[in-house]
C-alpha cells in the first residue's frame, strides 16, 4: 500500500506539468462557475447589508390625501412594526448648472446630522424612526432653510459641486404647493438607500417622465400646512433576515397585511378629518364672504348715493348753463339788435344831419341870394328914398297939375311900394335869417341831443358786448366745469359700473365658489392607503433583476471551461495510461484489482482537480464577483462587502470539476484495464494506417509536401486530440468574441441610436399652462432658422403598455405634428432588414425592446393604460394595433400620427414637445436655452450630448468585463494548447529526434511540430467565431436591462480580433514550448523500448 501511494506522489513529480495543468483547467472551469453563481447572491448580500446598515424601510405606505400624525401613531401601535418615520416629498422641475432636471425632493430627517457612519454601508443612529439613513460622502448636513444634499453619483450633464445653486420652477407640478422657497444651495452629496441606482429612481408626471435627481432640504422647507406624504415603516425582526428570503417577505406581508387592515378606519379618519377641517373652513369663509358682500354692498350703495348726487348737481349745472345760454342768447341779441338801433339811428342823424345841412344851406343860399338881392336893392334905396323925397316935393306943389301930380302920385305910390317891398324884403330876409338861424340851432340841438343818445347808445353797446363776452367766458367757464364734472361723473359711474359688475362677479364667483366648495367637501371620498413593500422600489428591483442576470449567465456560461475540462482531462489522462501502460500491465501481474489500479489515475485527477476546484474556487470566488459588482457600480451604488465563499455553490462547482475529471479519467483507464497483463506489458501494436480524406483530392494531395502531408494524418488520426484542441481553442475565441461582441453590443446603444436613427440633437418641453404670449415668443425662437435647423412639434404621453400576456411596461407615445419631418429627424427602420417603416394612419409604430418585453409583433393589439399618481396602471385603458416595430436602443416608445391619437384617445394632440436639430455651436446652444427658458413657456431644454455623456459614463465598466473575459480565453487557451503540444512533443519524440539526427534545422523541426497546432487553432477559431455569436447572442439578451436594448450586431472588427488574439495566444505557447523541443534528446529519444 505505502508503495503504491508513493508511486502516486511520484507521478505527480515526474508529470508536474500535466497535473498543473488539470489543476488549471479546473480551476478555470469551477472558479468560473463559483465566481459567476456566487456574484448574485454577493451582491444580494451586499445589498442586505447595505439596507440593514442604512435602516432602508420595509414598508411604505402612502395616502392619496396625506397623512396625520393619528396616521403615524395608528401605524406605529401596529403589530410587528418597530419603526415609524412619516415624510414630506415632491416631485420638481429644477435647473442646475443652466440644466433642468426632474427632482423628487424629500425632507431630511432631523437625526440625519447626528448620525453616525460607522462604513460605507452602515449608519448609526440613536433614533430608531430614522430610517433611509443618508450616507454624506462630501460636504455637510444641511443647517438652515435653503440648504440641500443631493445624490452624490447622478451622473448630471455638466461638473456640480458645494456651492451650486438648485433653482425650484413653482409652475411646473406640485412645487408651489409644497415647497417655501425655490432656491437651495448644495452644501453636501449623499447617497439614499432608496436611490441604489443612478438610471432607475422612479417615475414622474412631470418633465421627462422620470426622476432625474434627488434632493433632501429641512423639513421647514415645505409648507407649513403641507400634510406628511407617505410614511415609512420598519417591520421588527426583518433586518435579520435576508432581504432576498421567502422568510422575509412573509414577515413584511403579515405586517403589510395589518395595516392594510387599519387602512380603512384611517382613511375614513382622514376624511372625516378634512371634511370637518374643510366645513370649519368653508364656515369662516362664508361668514367672511358675507361680511364681504355686506361691506360691498353698502360701498355699492354709497357710490351709488355720491353719483346720484354729483347728477342731481349735474343736473342743476346743466339747468342754470342752459339758463345762461338763454340769457346770453337774449343779450346778445338785445345787444346785436341796440347796434342794429344805433347803426340805424346814426345812419338816419346823418341823413338828418345832411338833409338839415342841405335845407339849411338852401336857405342859407337863398339867403345869400335875397341878401345879394336885398343889397343891390338897399343899395337903390337911397336913390328911391330920393325920388321919394322929390316927389313928395314935388307934390307939395301947389300948382302941380293934377295929371303931374296923378303921376307924381303914382309914382310916389311906386316909390314908396319900392322901398315898403325893400324894407319888407329886409324883414322878411331878416325874420328868414333870424328862423334859420333859430332853426339851425335847434337842429344842432336836436342832432346833439341824438348824437348824445347814440353815443350813449355805443356805450352801451360796448358795455353790453363787454359783458357779454364776460358772460360767455363765464359759460365757457361753467360749460367746461360741467364738462369736466360730467366727465368725473362717467368715469366714476363707469368705475362704479365697473367695480360693481366685478364686485358681483366676485361675489357671484365666491358664491359659486363656496357652493363647489361645499360641494366638493361632499364629495370628498376616503383616500387610498397604498401600502407598498421594497418590490415597488424600481431601483431595488432592477438591482435584483440585474442580479438574477447574473444568475442565468452563470447557469450556461462556465460549461465551456468544463467541457474543456473534460476534455483535456480525458486527453491528458489517456496520454498518462498509455505511458503507464506496462506498469498497469505490472500491477495487474502482481495481482492489484482493476479498481485498484484505476484508483491511482483517479487519486491523481481528483488531486489535481481538488487543488485546481480549491485555486480556482478560492480566487475566482473573490475577484468575478468583485469585478462584475465594480462593473456595476457605476450603476448601483450598493457598497461592497465581505464576499464569504458560499459553500453549496462552491461544492457544487468542485464536484462538477472533480467529477468531469474522474469521468474522464475513468474512461481513459478503463479500455486500458481491460486488456491482460501480458498484453500491457508490451508497447501497444500502431495504429492501422489509412488514408485520410484529404488523400482522395488527387491533384491537391501531390501538390503537398512531405512536411504538410505529415501533419495532415497526424491532425486526423488523433482525434480525440483534434476534439479536444478545436474545441478548447473555440471556447476560448467564442469567450473573446463575446467580451467583444459584448463591448459592441453596448456602445451600438450610443453609437447607432445617436449616430444612425436618432438625427435631432435637442428636445424642448413647453408648459401646458403658459400664457399665450410666452407661448408665442417661444415659438418665434424656435422658428428660427440659425439656431434650429429643422424643428417639428409633437405629443408625447406617457402610458404603461400592457401586452396580451399581461406583461406591462412604462412606454412614452410620441405623435409628431408633421410625420413626414419628424422621419427625417428619427429614422424609422426595421433592424434586421433595414427597410423603412412608415409611420401608419391607423395603429402605433413600437420599438423593438418594448415589443419583445410585451411580446408583440405586426397585426397584434398593444393596450395603453393612465397611470395614476404612483405611476400604478389605472382602469382606463386604450387599445391600438400594432402597425410596425422599429429599430430603437434607448427608452420604450410607441409612435402614432395625430389622427390615429384622436380616434384612440379623445382628444386633440397638445404638441407640446419641440424635437430639433440645433446647432453645434456651444454658445449658441447656451444663448438657446437660455432665451427659451426666459420666455417662461418652456420647462425643459435637453441635448443629446447629455444623454451619450450620461451613457458612455456608465459604460465605461464594460472594459473591465472585456479584460476578465480577455484574461479568461487566453488562460483557456494557454492551457489547451499548452496540453496539445506537450502530448504531442512527448509522443513524437522518437519522431523529433529522428528529424534532427537527419539534419533538420530547429527551425525547420519547430514548423514540423508546431504547424499542426497553427491549423488546429486556425479550425477552432472559425469553429469558435460561430459558437461565440450564438454565446454573445445568449449574453446580450440575458444582461439587457430595462428601458435599454443592447446592439445585435458583432462588427467585424471584433471577428477579425478574436481571431487574431487567438492565433497570438497560439504562437504565445509555441514561443513557451520551444526550448522543450531543443531539450529532446536524440540518443535516449532514439532507444528501443524495453
Amino acid at each position: 500500500m505505502r508503495a503504491f501511494n508513493k508511486d502516486i506522489v511520484r507521478s505527480i513529480r515526474h508529470s508536474l506539468g500535466r497535473f498543473v495543468a488539470i489543476a488549471a483547467i479546473v480551476a478555470l472551469g469551477t472558479g468560473f462557475y463559483a465566481g459567476l453563481r456566487m456574484t448574485a447572491p454577493d451582491m444580494r448580500l451586499a445589498a442586505d447589508a447595505y439596507y440593514d446598515g442604512t435602516a432602508l424601510m420595509d414598508i411604505r405606505v402612502v395616502s392619496t390625501l396625506g397623512l396625520t400624525d393619528d396616521d403615524i401613531e395608528a401605524l406605529r401601535q401596529v403589530k410587528g412594526v418597530s419603526a415609524v418615520a412619516g415624510a414630506y416629498s415632491a416631485d420638481v422641475l429644477a435647473t442646475l448648472n443652466d440644466e433642468q432636471y426632474v427632482v423628487r425632493v424629500h425632507s431630511l430627517p432631523t437625526s440625519a446630522p447626528q448620525s453616525v457612519q460607522a462604513d460605507a454601508a452602515t449608519v448609526a443612529s440613536e433614533d430608531p424612526d430614522y430610517l433611509n439613513r443618508l450616507i454624506l460622502t462630501e460636504g455637510r448636513w444641511p443647517s438652515a432653510p435653503g440648504e440641500c444634499v443631493i445624490f452624490s453619483d447622478r451622473v448630471m450633464s455638466g461638473p456640480t459641486a458645494l456651492g451650486d445653486t438648485v433653482t425650484v420652477d413653482l409652475s411646473v407640478g406640485e412645487a408651489e404647493d409644497a415647497l417655501a422657497r425655490t432656491e437651495f444651495t448644495v452644501v453636501g452629496f449623499a447617497h439614499s438607500p432608496l436611490y441604489v441606482s443612478s438610471t432607475a429612481m422612479g417615475t414622474s408626471t412631470i418633465g421627462s417622465g422620470t426622476v432625474e435627481q434627488f434632493m433632501y432640504v429641512l423639513p421647514e422647507d415645505f409648507n407649513a400646512d403641507m400634510p406628511f406624504v407617505e410614511a415609512y415603516v420598519a417591520v421588527d425582526g426583518a433586518a435579520a433576515l435576508p432581504a432576498d428570503s421567502a422568510a422575509y417577505d412573509a414577515r413584511v406581508a403579515e405586517v403589510a397585511s395589518a395595516i392594510e387592515a387599519i387602512a380603512p378606519e384611517r382613511e375614513q379618519a382622514r376624511v372625516d378629518g378634512l371634511k370637518a377641517e374643510a366645513q370649519e373652513e368653508l364656515d369662516e369663509a362664508r361668514a367672511e364672504y358675507e361680511d364681504e358682500e355686506a361691506k360691498a354692498q353698502k360701498e355699492l350703495a354709497d357710490a351709488r348715493a355720491q353719483l346720484d348726487d354729483a347728477k342731481e348737481e349735474l343736473d342743476e349745472g346743466r339747468r342754470k348753463l342752459k339758463s345762461a345760454a338763454s340769457t346770453l342768447e337774449s343779450s346778445e341779441k338785445k345787444i346785436k339788435d341796440g347796434e342794429k338801433e344805433y347803426t340805424k339811428g346814426a345812419a338816419e342823424l346823418d341823413t338828418r344831419r345832411k338833409d338839415a345841412e342841405a335845407q339849411f344851406k338852401e336857405a342859407e343860399d337863398a339867403i345869400a341870394a335875397n341878401e345879394a338881392n336885398l343889397a343891390e336893392a338897399e343899395a337903390a334905396l337911397p336913390t328911391l328914398r330920393e325920388s321919394l323925397a322929390q316927389v313928395t316935393a314935388a307934390l307939395s306943389a301947389p300948382d302941380l297939375p293934377e295929371e303931374q301930380k296923378a303921376q307924381l302920385e303914382a309914382q310916389k305910390a311906386e316909390l314908396e311900394k319900392s322901398i315898403g317891398e325893400v324894407e319888407q324884403a329886409r324883414a322878411t330876409l331878416d325874420e328868414s335869417k333870424a328862423q334859420v338861424a333859430a332853426e339851425r340851432k335847434k337842429a344842432e340841438a336836436q342832432m346833439a341831443a341824438a348824437q348824445k343818445k347814440l353815443d350813449q347808445a355805443q356805450v352801451d353797446v360796448r358795455e353790453g358786448k363787454k359783458r357779454l363776452e364776460e358772460g360767455k367766458a363765464a359759460y365757457k367757464e361753467n360749460e367746461a366745469k360741467l364738462a369736466e364734472a360730467q366727465a368725473e361723473y362717467d368715469k366714476g359711474k363707469a368705475e362704479y359700473d365697473k367695480e360693481a359688475a366685478r364686485a358681483n362677479e366676485e361675489l357671484d364667483k365666491a358664491e359659486r365658489e363656496l357652493a363647489d366648495a361645499q360641494k366638493d367637501i361632499d364629495n370628498i371620498e376616503p383616500p387610498d392607503w397604498l401600502v407598498m413593500d421594497r418590490s415597488k422600489n424600481v431601483g431595488l428591483v432592477s438591482f435584483e433583476n440585474d442580479s438574477e442576470r447574473i444568475d442565468a449567465i452563470a447557469s450556461f456560461f462556465p460549461f465551456i471551461f468544463f467541457l474543456v475540462a473534460a476534455l483535456v482531462a480525458l486527453t491528458t489522462m489517456t496520454r498518462m495510461v498509455d505511458e503507464e501502460r506496462m506498469l498497469i500491465g505490472t500491477y495487474k501481474a502482481l495481482g492489484y484489482s482493476r479498481a485498484r489500479i484505476t484508483s491511482k489515475y483517479l487519486i491523481y485527477a481528483a488531486l489535481a482537480a481538488g487543488l485546481g476546484s480549491i485555486v480556482g474556487i478560492g480566487a475566482l470566488s473573490q475577484v468575478l464577483p468583485w469585478v462584475i459588482m465594480d462593473a456595476y457600480a457605476i450603476v448601483y451604488y450598493v457598497p461592497q462587502g465581505a464576499m464569504p465563499i458560499d459553500w453549496p455553490i462552491a461544492g457544487a462547482a468542485a464536484g462538477l470539476g472533480v467529477g468531469i475529471t474522474l469521468l474522464a479519467t475513468w474512461a481513459a483507464a478503463a479500455a486500458t484495464l481491460r486488456e491482460p497483463p501480458a498484453a500491457l506489458m508490451q508497447p501497444p501494436a500502431p495504429k492501422a494506417g489509412k488514408r485520410i480524406l484529404l488523400e482522395h483530392v488527387g491533384p491537391l494531395w501531390r501538390r503537398l509536401s512531405f512536411s504538410w502531408k505529415v501533419t495532415f494524418r497526424n491532425i486526423f488520426r488523433y482525434k480525440r486530440r483534434l476534439v479536444m484542441t478545436v474545441i478548447g481553442i473555440a471556447g476560448c475565441t467564442a469567450l473573446l468574441l463575446t467580451g467583444l461582441g459584448l463591448q459592441n453590443s453596448i456602445n451600438d446603444i450610443i453609437d447607432v441610436q445617436y449616430g444612425e436613427l436618432v438625427d435631432y440633437n435637442v428636445v424642448v418641453g413647453e408648459k401646458a399652462d403658459a400664457d399665450s404670449g410666452a407661448r408665442e415668443t417661444a415659438d418665434a425662437i424656435l422658428s428660427d432658422a440659425a439656431p434650429l435647423s429643422v424643428a417639428v412639434r409633437a405629443t408625447e404621453a406617457s402610458m404603461i403598455a400592457q401586452g396580451a400576456d399581461g406583461a406591462e411596461a412604462m412606454t412614452t407615445i410620441v405623435v409628431p405634428e408633421d410625420a413626414a419631418t419628424f422621419q427625417d429627424l428619427w429614422h424609422f427602420r426595421e433592424r434586421a432588414s433595414g427597410e423603412t417603416v412608415p409611420l401608419p394612419t391607423e395603429g402605433a409604430v413600437v420599438t423593438e425592446k418594448l415589443a419583445v418585453k410585451l411580446g408583440l409583433s405586426p397585426g397584434d393589439a398593444i393596450t395603453f393604460a393612465e397611470q395614476d399618481d404612483l405611476g400604478n396602471a389605472t382602469a382606463t385603458t386604450y387599445a391600438v394595433p400594432v402597425a410596425g416595430v422599429i429599430e430603437n436602443y434607448i427608452g420604450d416608445y410607441a409612435f402614432m400620427t395625430p389622427a390615429s391619437y384622436q380616434r384612440t384617445f379623445g382628444e386633440e394632440p397638445a404638441n407640446l414637445t419641440v424635437y430639433a436639430r440645433a446647432t453645434d455651436d456651444a454658445a449658441e446652444r447656451a444663448a438657446l436655452s437660455e432665451a427659451l427658458r426666459a420666455t417662461g413657456a418652456v420647462d425643459t431644454v435637453a441635448y443629446n450630448d447629455e444623454v451619450i455623456d450620461s451613457y458612455r459614463q456608465m459604460l465605461k465598466s464594460v472594459d473591465m468585463v472585456v479584460v476578465v473575459l480577455v484574461v479568461a480565453a487566453a488562460a483557456l487557451a494557454f492551457i489547451v494548447l499548452y496540453n496539445l503540444t506537450n502530448i504531442n512533443i512527448t509522443e513524437r519524440a522518437r519522431e523529433i529526434a529522428t528529424l534532427k539526427v537527419l539534419g533538420f534545422t530547429p527551425r525547420e523541426v519547430n514548423a514540423y511540430i508546431f504547424r499542426e497546432i497553427v491549423l488546429l487553432a486556425i479550425l477552432g477559431a472559425l469553429l469558435g467565431l460561430a459558437l461565440g455569436v450564438v454565446l454573445e447572442g445568449f449574453v446580450v439578451v440575458t444582461a439587457e436591462v430595462d428601458q435599454v436594448m443592447f446592439g445585435r450586431t458583432i462588427h467585424a472588427a471584433s471577428f477579425a480580433v478574436a481571431f487574431a488574439l487567438t492565433l497570438v495566444f497560439t504562437a504565445v505557447v509555441m514561443l513557451v514550448m520551444r526550448p522543450k523541443l531543443a531539450r529532446i534528446d536524440m540518443v535516449e529519444s532514439l532507444k528501443s523500448n524495453e
